[in-house]
């Protein structure tokens, strides 16, 4: 995440992830899965603003958005969704349902304050995709909050991270920054890698979403995704064939089982010359790999007319830890 200071409080972009690998292990008594996965910040963000207020209610204010003016980045046009419908991408609740307001919540329980908060998020990162916008957001939230009304204090924001969602303490980072982490237990459990390759990422999101409960609970086969430590070892190199060739993902086989979507963007993919494809997370978005420029022009237009409008062309994110932004904004320094 990029925190920065504003005239009125704080302003904080929270990134979206992909997940590189994704193994389901297990089921386990809690209900959960026991999973490894390699996540991999990218390029595409939400906004999230916070201001202290002196009474206690949370205001909460979320944008979504209406055109393509309104995303970042993205070169296609949303579609506009008919009266009676809901783009799922959208779908977002706006009230006390929102991961963000438990969030807060939350903290402010944690801290005893009597302060509140207005905060408002726009939205650009599309939900039930499997990139994480609604984790990035309420990691966002427990940083803003805890800066705003007392002090950073990362032991606590971990604590509440792991009990509202398994992928958001990943967002929190390490100490030394955000980026390649491997998640384990049921994904909280986040181990921070040094190796940092350049990627170069295709995103789609197609007209519908996966519901994340769904997706695990039509895995049955456990275990599949191979050895994690051979993507370790191939993002080590920064090589795009080697990372490639070990991209691997549970969770794919029961989506398309669930969704004709899935299978729709990898062929779409295969038919623009991207050959490293792979769904993110528990779906419904799909990445490809790529290290020629002109595969996103050719995704553009190949994807608009599939009916699939949601198109973004990122990198793999790197960011400075918590810690080192707001040492800097201590000290004036612009970040």
């Amino acid at each position: 995440m990029i925190i920065q200071r504003t005239a009125s409080g704080l302003h904080i972009s929270a990134p979206a992830k992909i997940n590189l690998f994704l193994n389901v292990l297990r089921r386990r008594s809690d209900g959960y899965h026991e999973v490894q996965t390699l996540l991999c910040p990218i390029s595409l963000f939400d906004q999230l603003s916070f201001e202290v207020t002196p009474r206690a209610e949370i205001e909460f204010e979320l944008l979504l958005p209406q055109s393509s003016a309104d995303h970042s980045p993205t070169p296609t046009p949303t579609p506009t969704p008919a009266a009676d419908e809901v783009d799922p991408a959208w779908d977002i609740p706006a009230d006390s349902r929102n991961l963000v307001v438990r969030a807060v919540r939350r903290v402010q329980q944690a801290l005893g304050t009597e302060q509140g908060c207005r905060i408002q998020l726009r939205k650009a990162i599309p939900a039930a995709a499997g990139l994480g916008g609604g984790s990035s957001d309420t990691a966002a939230a427990i940083v803003a909050s805890l800066v705003a009304w007392q002090s950073w204090n990362r032991s606590l924001a971990l604590q509440i991270a792991a009990e509202i969602g398994s992928d958001v303490p990943f967002f929190l980072g390490s100490s030394q920054g955000l980026g390649l982490a491997l998640a384990t237990g049921r994904g909280e459990q986040c181990q921070p890698l040094l190796t940092q390759p350049a990627l170069d990422v295709l995103l789609t999101h197609p007209p519908v979403g996966c519901s994340t409960r769904e997706v695990y609970q039509n895995c049955v086969a456990y275990g599949n995704a191979g050895d994690f430590r051979k993507i370790v070892d191939a993002c080590g190199t920064g090589q795009l064939e080697k990372i490639g060739a070990q991209l691997s993902n549970t969770l794919q086989l029961p989506a398309a089982g669930m969704t004709q979507w899935i299978d729709r963007q990898l062929s779409l993919f295969a038919d623009i010359g991207a050959k490293y494809a792979l769904m993110s997370g528990s779906g419904s978005s799909c990445f490809a790999l790529v290290n020629d420029p002109q595969c996103a022009e050719r995704l553009h237009r190949a994807a608009a007319a599939r009916g699939i409008e949601r198109v973004y062309a990122v990198q793999s994110w790197y960011g400075s830890s918590i810690e080192q932004q707001l040492a800097k904004l201590e000290l004036g320094e612009s970040l």
